[in-house]
């Protein structure tokens, strides 16, 4: 097993870690206010509109609007993978963050099969969420 690197993020400073941080603070303060099951700004799926199928991400803003209300069971009923993209992002953007700022954070190792095993979970679960057998209609995001 390798040790985590740690490393200062020389291209980063104060100014675009702030960026960052008020960016991401911004962009979950406008998903919190207005519910994507509404309208509001969000750019309609190209997947969805193009083809009528629902992509991996099919179902993130709804369910990124049901988590920052606390509804975690609807959140995970709009998109199950958020179980893992929502804390991998919020780990990704603290290292991010703290790099820039000049704090030498250890990002987690990610093994090398991790890559492969994501794209393999996404595709199964674009497959099942749209063409799966009877008693996986709980897969779309539907509303």
């Amino acid at each position: 097993m390798r040790s985590a690197a740690v490393v200062a993020d020389p291209g980063l400073g104060r100014a675009q870690a702030a960026v960052l941080a008020l960016g991401a603070v911004a962009g979950c303060a406008v998903l919190a206010a207005v519910d994507p099951a509404e309208g509001g700004p969000y750019p309609a799926c190209p997947t969805r509109v193009l083809l009528g199928l629902d992509c991996p991400a099919c179902g993130t803003l709804r369910g990124g609007h049901a988590l920052l209300h606390g509804r975690v069971a609807q959140a995970l009923d709009h998109n199950v993978l958020l179980v893992v993209a929502v804390p991998v992002a919020v780990v990704a953007w603290v290292v991010l963050v703290a790099r820039a700022l000049g704090r030498p954070v250890a990002a987690p190792r990610v093994p090398r099969w991790a890559l492969g095993a994501a794209i393999a979970v996404a595709v199964a679960f674009t497959v099942l969420r749209n063409l799966g057998p009877a008693g996986l209609g709980w897969l779309d995001s539907a509303a």
